[in-house]
């Protein structure tokens, strides 16, 4: 994936959060994380959870950039990527990246990977864990 218009570094990570659901409120734009959690359980895999968000927020960026997010599995198989763009008009302003995934299905249990891209480059990374309890 290249960069379509940057000057400078680049864009630059300042966080990615996994959560229940993401509110922004209209009036202030600011916005609310509900539910953070970096693991999901269930009795038995495959184990599906219906849905997600990942939020990610960047920074230090001018210009239009290519964007993907992928979920590696325990042995780094990719279970899930989705792929946008991204703009940035200036690179002290703060872009927030709400997004929801579906139905995600984890076929083992272990250490998953979500990995965020922009640019071409790795910018963050986050572990999570898909627990059977049964």
């Amino acid at each position: 994936m290249a960069k379509e218009q940057t000057t400078g570094a680049g864009p630059k990570a300042v966080a990615m959060v996994i959560c229940d659901m993401v509110v922004r409120d209209e009036q202030t734009k600011n916005v609310s994380l509900i539910g953070l959690f970096n693991a999901v359980t269930g009795p038995r895999v495959p184990l599906r959870h219906d849905r997600m968000h990942v939020f990610v927020s960047l920074t230090n960026g001018h210009g239009d950039y290519d964007c993907l997010l992928q979920c590696k599995s325990p042995d780094e198989k990719v279970v899930f990527e989705t792929r946008g763009k991204i703009s940035l008009k200036d690179p002290l302003a703060v872009a927030d990246l709400n997004l929801e995934l579906r139905g995600l299905v984890f076929e083992v249990s272990g250490n998953y990977i979500f990995e965020f891209y922009c640019g071409g480059e790795l910018l963050t990374m986050r572990r999570f864990f898909v627990i059977v309890k049964g």
